[in-house]
């Protein structure tokens, strides 16, 4: 290992050589989506990410002859540490070349900067944080496809690299695969029919008119529905007003849905349309072409991700989520998509586990969430 060097990130050059590195990586990868560079730069903008108002954050790059061959995150979140009590410490953007000495390095060189800030324990890969846009865990199964919109891809040796370092799995996250364009399951209509004719459960659209409003809706129910969930912390307004207003671009206004009971907001769900099969066609670049390439192929786009759906804990059980997958399923089929993703779903999670099998929903990616002492 004496060949192999680590140096923090500290100049804009270096961490422009940190977001190349996984392009580089994955050259002969047919899955890989390059994520677009200027939502890199926003993530990791003290100024522009809300998240590091609360948060310290180190990047480091491995270097093997002379060589980039590796890369990762130490973050120290403190609200996580004010919400649990539990000293936790986060490695995240993992990604290396196939040689074990490197990745062990790298975490190592994680856990040395956490340790010295009085963590007692590492979770990860999460990029920055489970409230983060893109998914959490390494990939550990379903490598033969490109991930949906804000999901992750991953070379199947970091699983036994990660592991061969002393992390243990904390919880593993579910992706499941179904097809939109479905002959919907008689007892899950009759359901629906019965909820419709018993229950005053009023769905609605999101209102770009009244898009704040919405949008404050959106985070109320949030906290309020999450809470208790593997790992949850609360957003902070301005984390997820970030999120809300990265997604205002491409968000459908038919498939971001407000359940009302009585007239009082209790759920929502989003769906999001999957422009990673837009974003695979430009290398993470915009301009000078890479715009041009991504307005012609969003109107190719035939798939869908429910990115999140939630509901205050006093409504549950009542039928709001049966009426929200049954109307997301309605709109992406009446507006023609025909591939689906629900995702990500903790595998402790049977209720939503069961809802999906009524979609026809398949499992097909699993990302994995690992947990190692350092006290």
């Amino acid at each position: 290992m004496n060949n192999v060097a680590i140096e923090p990130v500290v100049t804009k050059r270096q961490l422009r050589v940190f977001f190349d590195l996984p392009q580089r990586l994955y050259r002969d990868d047919p899955n890989y989506v390059v994520p677009l560079r200027m939502e890199l730069n926003k993530q990791f903008n003290k100024n522009k990410n809300p998240f590091f108002e609360h948060a310290e954050v180190q990047p480091f790059l491995a270097y093997k002859d002379g060589e980039v061959v590796g890369r990762i995150t130490a973050a120290k979140n403190h609200r996580h540490n004010e919400f649990y009590k539990d000293g936790a410490g986060f490695f995240g953007f993992f990604e290396c070349i196939d040689d074990p000495e490197v990745a062990k390095k790298l975490l190592n060189t994680a856990e040395g900067w956490l340790r010295e800030r009085k963590t007692t324990f590492v979770l990860g890969p999460l990029s920055f944080s489970m409230n983060d846009d893109v998914s959490p865990g390494v990939l550990v199964s379903g490598f033969e496809s490109p991930p949906f919109i804000l999901m992750g891809h991953a070379f199947p040796y970091y699983q036994n690299f990660i592991e061969g370092t002393g992390y243990e799995k904390a919880v593993d996250v579910l992706a499941f695969r179904m097809p939109i364009q479905q002959e919907i399951n008689p007892r899950f209509v009759a359901i629906v029919e019965r909820l419709k004719r018993t229950r005053n459960i009023k769905i609605r659209f999101f209102d770009p008119k009244n898009f704040w409003r919405d949008a404050k809706i959106l985070i109320d129910i949030y906290n309020s529905a999450w809470d208790g969930n593997w790992g949850f912390v609360p957003f902070t307004e301005d984390e997820f007003i970030e999120i809300v207003k990265s997604l205002k671009e491409i968000y459908i206004r038919e498939l971001v849905q407000i359940a009302e009971i009585d007239g009082e907001p209790v759920g929502w769900a989003m769906t999001l349309p999957n422009i990673n099969e837009a974003l695979i066609h430009i290398n993470g670049k915009l301009f000078p072409f890479g715009l041009f390439k991504l307005m012609y192929w969003m109107k190719r786009v035939k798939g869908l991700r429910m990115w999140g759906l939630g509901i205050k804990p006093e409504y549950r059980k009542r039928g709001v989520d049966v009426m929200l997958y049954y109307h997301s399923l309605i709109e992406g089929k009446r507006l023609g998509y025909t591939d689906g993703e629900l995702s990500w779903v903790l595998e402790t999670n049977v209720p939503i586990i069961r809802a999906a099998h009524y979609v026809k929903g398949e499992e097909y990616k699993r990302y994995r969430i690992y947990k190692k002492s350092i006290s």
